[in-house]
Order: C-alpha cells, then sequence, then structure tokens
C-alpha cells in the first residue's frame, strides 16, 4: 500500500488571466476553478489516476473540511485525514498568465498540536505496513518542528518502510541525515544545503551517500541523476505549457509508481517525466492523461553529464 502524508494541505483558488500579470495594469481574470492543493495530495491524485492504490492522509481543518474533501473525491482519492478543530485548511491563490507562468500566494494552514502529532503516529502505528510506501511532500504546519519531522521519519523507518520526501530547506536536511529513500530537491534547494560545493554534481553527490533515489530537479531542463557512479541528465521535450502548478507533485507520483511497480531507477525517472509532461499540458493542479504518454517518451533525452 502507498500511504500519502500532507501535514499541511490546501485547496487552491486557480485564477486565469487573459493576458501575463503585469505590475501597475489592470490584469483581467479570464477564469476563476477550484482545485486540490498541496504536494502529497497531489501524489495520491496521480497514483489514482494510474489505478493505484492509496490512502491520503495527513490533517485537515474541521471549518472547512467538506471543501478539501470535495476536491479530493473529485479526483477519487481514498482519504483519511485527521480534523482540526476551530481551524481551517489553507488556501493558495494560484495566477496562471497566459504563457503558462505561475504565481502563487499561500496562506500559513494550521497550527498542530501534541495530540494531533500523537494521532498521526497512531494511524502509522496502525495503518502503515513493512514494505508499505510512504510520501511526504510540502512545507509542514505551524508548530511542528524539525524534531518532530525527525521523529516522524524513524516512526516510519521502524516500520520498515520505504520513505520519499518532497520538502525543502531544513526539513530537506533532516530526510537526508535520517537516510530516506528518496528525495527531490531543486537547483536552489541543493544550493541551500552545501553552498561550498562548486557543482551540482558534486552537491548532489553528497547526497547520495545517504539516499539511494536523489534526484535534482532542473524545472523545465529536466532532472539530474547518478546510475552506477555516472551522472546522467534527463530532458523533457518541450510542450505547449497551460500550468506548471503540481508538476513537480506529478514527477514524484510518476517515480512512485515505478517504485511501486518493480522498475529500474531509470524507468522511474522515466515514468516521473511522463507524469509530470503530461501535468503540465492540462490546465488543473494535479491531472494527467495517460494517452500523452507514448508521445512523450518517444521525444525524452537521455544522455550523460561529464
Amino acid at each position: 500500500m502507498i500511504h500519502t502524508i500532507t501535514l499541511n494541505p490546501a485547496i487552491d483558488e486557480i485564477v486565469y488571466l487573459e493576458e501575463n500579470l503585469t505590475a501597475e495594469k489592470n490584469n483581467k481574470i479570464k477564469l476563476k476553478k477550484r482545485d486540490l492543493g498541496g504536494k502529497s495530495t497531489h501524489v495520491s491524485a496521480v497514483l489514482t489516476q494510474l489505478n493505484i492504490d492509496n490512502i491520503a492522509t495527513g490533517f485537515l481543518g474541521e471549518q472547512n473540511k467538506t471543501e478539501l474533501t470535495i476536491e479530493l473525491d473529485r479526483y477519487n482519492i481514498k482519504h483519511q485525514f485527521m480534523e482540526l478543530e476551530n481551524q481551517k485548511t489553507r488556501k493558495s491563490t494560484v495566477i496562471i498568465n497566459k504563457n503558462g507562468e505561475t504565481y502563487m500566494l499561500t496562506e500559513q494552514g494550521l497550527s498542530i498540536s501534541e495530540n494531533s502529532k500523537r494521532n498521526l503516529h497512531h494511524y502509522i502505528n496502525t495503518s502503515v505496513n513493512e514494505g508499505d510506501i510512504v510520501v511526504i511532500g510540502g512545507t509542514p504546519p505551524q508548530k511542528f518542528s524539525t524534531e518532530d519531522f525527525k521523529e516522524l521519519i524513524k516512526i516510519l523507518k521502524n516500520k520498515h518502510t520505504f520513505i520519499a520526501c518532497d520538502v525543502a530547506k531544513e526539513y530537506l536536511k533532516v530526510a537526508i541525515e535520517e537516510e530516506v529513500h528518496f528525495v527531490k530537491p531543486n537547483e536552489h534547494e541543493i544550493e541551500y544545503l552545501y553552498p561550498m560545493e562548486k557543482t551540482k554534481i558534486k552537491k548532489l553527490h553528497r547526497i547520495y551517500k545517504k539516499v539511494p533515489y536523489a534526484i535534482c530537479s532542473l524545472g523545465a531542463e529536466g532532472v539530474l541523476y547518478k546510475s552506477k557512479n555516472i551522472f546522467y541528465r534527463m530532458v523533457p521535450p518541450s510542450v505547449r505549457v497551460r500550468s506548471d502548478t503540481g508538476a513537480g507533485d506529478a514527477f514524484v507520483g510518476g517515480f512512485i509508481y515505478g517504485i511501486y511497480s518493480n522498475l529500474s531507477f531509470f524507468e522511474c525517472i522515466e515514468w516521473g517525466i511522463l507524469c509530470s509532461v503530461s501535468k503540465v499540458k492540462q490546465s488543473s493542479s494535479c491531472s494527467i492523461n495517460t494517452r500523452d504518454f507514448e508521445s512523450i517518451k518517444k521525444n525524452i533525452k537521455n544522455y550523460e553529464v561529464i
């Protein structure tokens, strides 16, 4: 079973502009709609569209529970979130330019009590089994410290699960130090981790000493990874971008599909590319179209980095 943990989910309020956002101008709205937010909930949405059974969990605010569950149900995601009384799940305003560029404004979101943390631990101890895959993604909520994050990882390690973390800054440092199985820092995040190292390859090499499945995301330029002590770059084809929101989460979803299916590291990355490229062709935050995959796969490039 795959479990995705979203500690601080969101409800996306998406605003599509007629043109590109410009300062000191009346920027006209073409369309507004609501969608599912949160890194790991996006992973659940992608896995569900790939017909992979999974459960989304984490925390949500009791005051607007219905708003979030409507979005989860719209993607047919199985979910078992823990409600926080007298709180609201955060909302993110996503502004999408005519050219597909995205701006995001996000509320701080939930505040987690000690009792809520214990409830999460109880879920793991009673619902997560040896050999399960657990995906933790996004910025943790208020009052969920790096020590809390470290404890969460240790509980999962004691359950002998595959742990994937798509987190940033100090939480990414914890994930690497605790030797989880998968991380996906971008260029800025590996610079934050190892500012003294001169090249991306040297920075990523440092992560591989502790994390077996480490990938550096290069955005539209693809990903950097190591296989059999050789570094490679896998580059997606250029496509018309309708929205890049959730592209990285779709990559994680595709990669985890590969892990679940016992594919090679190369094939897992390829599935990540397939899902992320298909996602940017959609206007929603986490929709993919598997009919895109054949044409995308034919145009993926993979080459050794010297």
